[in-house]
């Protein structure tokens, strides 16, 4: 039986919408001097190609200290982080796009996002999805977590309607488990098994919730539970279905979840597990048609978790590196 934290988690990532005024109190935002930065930067990357660009290649003084403050609170702060004030009239997509990366790069090490070898990922609706990959359609996806320790997103277009992204505290939602209904909790760290490779399920359970050295992480994806007990033949636990029905209601309240648009040069970072991302669906026109960017970073000498929430992103990038698709070890829905 896995280690619980049975007590209320008293940290800055434990937020809710209404107790940090929305997306405000998650918003930081970049000056003039950060644009003069910026350009700096990019007058010895004429040539280079965003993905090539290294840490020690994107580095300044204003640059250099900016995202220590934006490590700082993702890692230890509240777990997300919207840099807002960036105007992409300033620059062209691909010089937004090695901005982007190189920031990525103060932050952890990118890694490919499909079979296509893409670090840098382009989220937007594409008629070419045969594997249903959720950032390529235009449907609503609820508070999940994906893959790898931290996450972000950087707005390019809006949709011509839709599109908010959202962002809750996983350790907010503990907290309210723990004050609402804590006979849920116990369901909630012993997980359930998870869909894997050709068919099977995982050599054990994954725990949703999971408690190493002293910090509560979270990995919440309820199809890959759903899947596995398919494949096994069985039904989830009442009791886990209880709770990840509160999870899910939860995690839908304008108090706790902050949704917002993410404006074109808007760029977003969060802990993958201590915070679940979602989206509306949206609408596009040919003259509005929604794109974002996307990194998916693993982080040296990051967050304590338990073992399986690596085992996900392990196998999908070892699998995207060859450039294969991962679908057949998990149904994405990131």
């Amino acid at each position: 039986m896995s280690r619980m934290h049975q007590g209320h988690i008293d940290h800055p990532g434990a937020w809710t919408s209404a107790s940090i005024g929305g997306r405000e109190g998650l918003t930081r935002r970049l000056g003039r001097e950060h644009f003069e930065a910026f350009d700096e930067l990019l007058a010895g990357f004429a040539d280079v190609e965003p993905t090539a660009i290294s840490r020690g290649d994107f580095s300044h003084p204003l640059i250099d200290d900016l995202m220590t403050a934006v490590r700082s609170d993702i890692m230890d702060g509240r777990g997300a982080v919207i840099m807002s004030g960036l105007d992409l009239t300033r620059y062209s997509v691909e010089e937004f796009k090695k901005i982007y990366f190189g920031l990525g790069t103060h932050l952890g090490n990118a890694v490919s996002q499909s079979h296509r070898r893409d670090r840098i990922g382009i989220v937007q609706k594409e008629e070419d999805n045969p594997t249903g990959r959720g950032y390529l359609m235009d449907v609503e996806l609820r508070s999940h977590t994906d893959f790898h320790e931290v996450l972000s997103l950087a707005g390019v277009r809006k949709a011509e309607e839709g599109g908010l992204s959202g962002v809750v505290s996983s350790l907010a939602l503990h907290n309210l488990v723990h004050a609402n209904a804590p006979e849920l909790l116990r369901p909630l760290y012993d997980g359930f098994y998870h869909e894997s490779a050709n068919g099977e399920v995982s050599a054990g359970k994954v725990p949703i919730f999971g408690y190493v050295d002293g910090k509560v992480s979270c990995y919440y994806h309820l199809p890959f539970m759903i899947n596995a007990a398919k494949i096994m033949g069985v039904t989830l636990p009442d009791d886990l279905v209880k709770a990840t029905r509160y999870l899910n209601e939860a995690a839908m309240s304008p108090d706790v979840r902050a949704d917002f648009m993410l404006e074109p040069g808007e760029m977003l970072f969060w802990h993958n597990f201590t915070a679940l991302h979602s989206r509306t669906a949206f609408e596009d026109t040919p003259a509005n048609k929604r794109m974002l960017l996307r990194l998916w970073l693993n982080v040296p000498n990051g967050r304590p978790l338990p073992p399986e929430f690596h085992e996900r992103a392990q196998y999908m990038d070892r699998a995207h590196e060859e450039g294969q698709s991962a679908i057949n070890y998990v149904k994405e829905t990131a």
